[in-house]
């Protein structure tokens, strides 16, 4: 399994059109083949801050995500909202479990 954490920021001015910017991705994406889990957060503390959770059964299922349209116009749209300190990190991981 492939994890992908991460954050960014976004203008806080901005964050109501990007709420609906990433509702949308993520809907889009989540049907994706390979796709186990993906999200945002918005920080409770600090608005502006987005949290990135991702899960995918493999490297090759992320390398699609990463080429398909929808991730094309999520990157275009979140440009000129003040979109910036995007911080990710991919791990390889087992499947886990329960706890």
């Amino acid at each position: 399994m492939i994890l992908v954490m991460g954050s960014f920021r976004v203008a806080p001015e901005h964050i109501d059109a990007l709420l609906p910017l990433a509702r949308k991705v993520a809907v889009e994406t989540r049907a994706e083949q390979g796709c186990i889990q993906y999200s945002y957060a918005q920080d409770i503390d600090d608005p502006a801050l987005f949290h990135v959770s991702e899960r995918w059964t493999d490297r090759a299922a992320l390398a699609a995500h990463a080429r398909s349209a929808h991730m094309a116009e999520w990157v275009k749209a979140r440009a000129g909202l003040g979109f910036h300190d995007r911080v990710i990190w991919l791990y390889a991981a087992d499947d886990g479990e329960a706890i």
